[in-house]
């Protein structure tokens, strides 16, 4: 691999107990626990499944790792049948001299969302946020937080600028 930094991500969108059609934003915890060490930015929002390219990894076997990772493995699975079928869609593909980052959007089914958000907190895993098209405009630059106190206030959607393009695209392409 390349000295190049690759990362790879997804951006769900299901349909909410009303029939609406939202993104699932997972929340940063407070700890990081690959690096065993304090998370940064905690509170604020990414896309719903997201990481680094390992060594000898495509973007879809790193897509497929991070999902199982961070997601579990029946969700993994649901999502290797979708990128089977083709139904993965390539939101953004922000590629420079120094760096890579794929980012895929599918429409899940509402068991899925139901399924993630069940799953509890922890200090490794804030939990589920979601958001409707209409709220886009809301999302703020996660860089305007200070990194180690990251975003306090629950009202507040701050994202990478990537990855707020990302949710953007995923309701123009998917919906």
């Amino acid at each position: 691999m390349s000295d190049k930094k690759k990362s790879v991500g997804i951006q769900f969108l299901s349909r909410d107990g009303k029939g609406e059609i939202v993104a699932i934003l997972q929340v940063r915890g407070k700890w990081n626990a690959e690096k065993n060490s304090p998370e940064s930015w905690p509170g604020a929002c990414q896309v719903t499944a997201h990481g680094k390219l390992e060594e000898g990894e495509d973007f879809t076997q790193a897509l497929l790792r991070e999902i199982r990772e961070e997601l579990g493995n029946d969700i993994a699975a649901i999502v290797k049948k979708l990128s089977d079928a083709g139904s993965l869609v390539e939101l953004v593909n922000d590629d420079s001299p120094e760096k890579q980052t794929i980012t895929y959007g599918v429409i899940v089914a509402e068991d899925v969302l139901k399924i993630m958000i069940a799953r509890e907190k922890s200090d490794s895993f804030g939990g589920f946020r979601l958001i409707r098209a209409g709220e886009t405009g809301k999302i703020v630059d996660i860089q305007k937080f200070e990194k180690t106190l990251g975003v306090t206030d629950k009202t507040v959607i701050a994202m990478f600028s990537d990855e707020k393009k990302a949710v953007k695209m995923a309701f123009e392409k998917l919906i």
